[in-house]
């Protein structure tokens, strides 16, 4: 299969393909649990905030790796249409793989969910993955090795971000640097682009952080779909001075 990049984000103006494009342009992140120590809750979401019921059964891999390097236990529960998942202590970083499916376009209505060999009168197809990953130890050597998402975003050195001051985060794409990656705080905004070796800045605030990344390629001889979608959130908190 053959990709051909043509666009640095998956925002709205990129998104006419499909008829639904706040779905392909949601990203999948977790969120601390106040009430339950090492619990998080997952959520899917996009424009200004909002957050939306999801297909649990899309979730892919999800992998915590503890400080010193090791895999550690995860458990995914589900409460209705919330999910949670459970982390051990001690865990520096846990990651996260969501399948948003192949979104066809047809000629004669709206798009579906589904790849273009099964619908009739297809014209064009989205393939939307979305990666995901949470930063809870700044020391662990761990959050700078790439764990092999086909997207994934990693910061550049072991130090805890402080609010207002660059955060210098290196984008990769099937394990190369990605340059001309958009990122920003979600996918209206733009605080960077990255550069030949796929670094960019990012300006942490006080509190809980998500940092999105994005970007769309055309894909040749590949007769499900023609375009792969991948959407990146990085989360991590920072501390007041």
């Amino acid at each position: 299969m053959r990709t051909r990049l043509i666009s640095t984000t998956v925002g709205l103006a990129a998104l006419a393909l499909a008829s639904s494009p706040s779905v392909l342009a949601h990203t999948i992140w977790l969120e601390p649990l106040a009430e339950r120590q090492h619990t998080w809750e997952v959520f899917f979401g996009g424009h200004g905030g909002e957050t939306n019921a999801f297909d649990a059964d899309r979730i892919g891999q999800v992998r915590a790796l503890h400080a010193d390097g090791h895999d550690v236990p995860t458990e995914l529960t589900r409460e209705g249409e919330r999910v949670f998942i459970g982390i051990a202590p001690g865990t520096a970083m846990v990651t996260l793989h969501f399948d948003n499916a192949i979104h066809t376009r047809t000629s004669h209505g709206p798009s579906v969910r589904a790849p273009m060999t099964e619908v009739e009168g297809a014209v064009s197809a989205v393939n939307a993955q979305k990666y995901h990953k949470t930063i809870l130890d700044w020391e662990s050597d761990v959050i700078l090795t790439p764990v092999g998402q086909a997207m994934e975003v990693l910061p550049t050195r072991l130090q805890a971000p402080r609010a207002g001051e660059p955060l210098r985060v290196q984008v990769l794409i099937d394990g190369e640097p990605a340059a001309g990656v958009r990122i920003g705080r979600g996918e209206d905004t733009g605080e960077g682009v990255t550069d030949a070796t796929g670094v960019a800045e990012f300006i942490p605030e006080v509190g809980f952080n998500k940092l999105w990344a994005g970007k769309r390629m055309e894909v040749d001889d590949e007769p499900r779909y023609t375009q792969l979608s991948y959407e990146y959130s990085l989360v991590f908190s920072v501390d007041a001075p």
